[in-house]
């Protein structure tokens, strides 16, 4: 089991470790695990270059990388190569198979184990998060010690990768608010800091994601980010992480309409959204706005901002996002900010993110500007004199407030339909918010 951080190179590890071994004849061929399609075609492309050879799986081809969902459609081909030939078998991001649990959500972990046995390949398996949000253990793993902790071959932390110049130092800057007012009928709360008012569960982090003035302080503090590292690094680019469809279109529309700035929106429910990504790496294109696309392995170097707006707080998912803003692009002291609302949880991540780096890296950016949240009887938040809308907090000073008028219309994560859970490859995403 190698972990190294989400960027340090994992995969080209891998690829000259395979090619080392056939070099000196030790195995026939390679084969490749992957959670994802994108993460499926990087893979691809990494090893045909290392290897410098056909890597589709076709006759003659050093080897083939599918995804694990793949694996229950050509079950008996893998394994009869596995059982007639030396192989290298890569399980890339391990975390998404789990042990020991009998659920068709684990299909892929009973799948991968099942056809090891197939045969007596080598096996390594590689992780940026090895652990999982369901807390089940990951599957191919041996665990040891009380409370049980994952053991480990190698590891490569995001310290280590920094201090070797391998990945960014990412500045984590989290927003909040000095003077947040929750108004209740005639009754009126006040709070310091977003903290507060959450554990007074008197406001919800959702409610942040469609606070009109809120997303405009830090929309518009991202953006004078990517402006700042464009002095020295034009080609820079921002990536935001929306919570929704309805939110990253309207994101997306205010960048353009405020920033004067290209945007173009990724989401699972695009046919052609692989296309678009693989187009976005190499253009000229400001802003990439992403519903459950631009997470895990998806290899963007031009991106050193990225602004985390969903609904998803899970200490993964939140360092597999800033992993898409480590990978150096073409100097090794090119900056990066991973910028969010200061939440508890997101605070308590990028404490322990902060930990691992070399150097103090972390910075609560407070806003004294008053924030009024105004709520009926019936707990329904209610926006100046309207009746029945959601949002209402408003920001005495913003100045985007327009851009985003009825952001109170926006649809949570959980509303989506089930059906458009298992579109393309992005379904992990929407599965955590159902």
């Amino acid at each position: 089991m190698c972990v190294a951080a989400p960027g340090a190179g994992k995969t080209r590890f891998s690829a000259s470790l395979a090619k080392s071994l056939l070099d000196v004849d030790h195995i026939d061929f390679v084969l490749c695990f992957a959670p994802s399609v994108s993460i499926q075609n990087s893979i691809q492309e990494t090893f045909r270059i290392i290897l410098n050879d056909r890597f589709d799986g076709r006759l003659g081809a050093k080897g083939l990388v599918i995804t694990y969902q793949g694996i229950q459609y050509a079950y008996q081909e893998l394994a009869h190569v596995i059982k007639n030939y030396r192989v290298l078998i890569i399980s890339d991001e391990i975390h998404h198979c789990a042990s020991g649990v009998s659920s068709t959500s684990n299909q892929w972990g009973q799948l991968l184990v099942s056809l090891i046995s197939e045969g007596n390949p080598l096996t390594l398996t590689l992780s940026g998060t090895p652990w999982r949000s369901d807390s089940t253990k990951i599957a191919l793993q041996s665990y040891s010690g009380e409370p049980q902790e994952l053991d480990t071959d190698f590891v490569y932390g995001l310290g280590d990768a920094v201090r070797d110049k391998v990945c960014r130092r990412p500045s984590l800057i989290l927003l909040d608010n000095s003077s947040i007012d929750v108004q209740e009928n005639a009754e009126t709360h006040k709070f310091s800091s977003i903290r507060q008012a959450i554990e007074a569960e008197k406001l919800k982090y959702s409610e942040l994601l469609t606070h009109q003035d809120s997303l405009s302080q830090l929309m518009t503090y991202a953006h004078e980010e990517l402006i700042r590292i464009r002095e020295k690094h034009p080609q820079a680019a921002g990536l935001v992480v929306a919570s929704s469809i309805d939110q990253a279109r309207r994101i997306s529309q205010f960048i353009i309409t405020n920033f004067n700035e290209s945007s173009i929106v990724v989401s699972y429910d695009q046919i052609d959204a692989h296309d678009k990504i693989r187009d976005f790496q190499n253009s000229e294109t400001d802003w990439i706005v992403s519903i459950g696309m631009v997470s895990e392995g998806t290899d963007i170097p031009r991106l050193q901002i990225c602004a985390y707006l969903s609904n998803v707080r899970t200490e993964l998912y939140f360092r597999q996002v800033l992993g898409r803003i480590l990978r150096i692009n073409k100097e090794q002291d090119e900056p990066c900010s991973m910028i969010a609302f200061a939440e508890p949880k997101l605070i308590e991540y990028s404490e322990r993110i902060n930990q691992d780096l070399p150097e103090d890296s972390m910075k609560i950016k407070v806003i004294e500007e008053q924030t009024l949240v105004k709520k009926t009887d019936s707990n329904t938040l209610v926006r100046g004199s309207e009746k029945n809308n959601i949002i209402t907090m408003k920001t005495m000073s913003s100045s985007h407030t327009n851009s985003f008028d009825r952001l109170h219309e926006i649809a949570t994560e959980a509303s989506y339909p089930v059906k458009v859970a298992f579109c393309n490859d992005s379904y992990k995403t929407t599965i955590l918010s159902l």
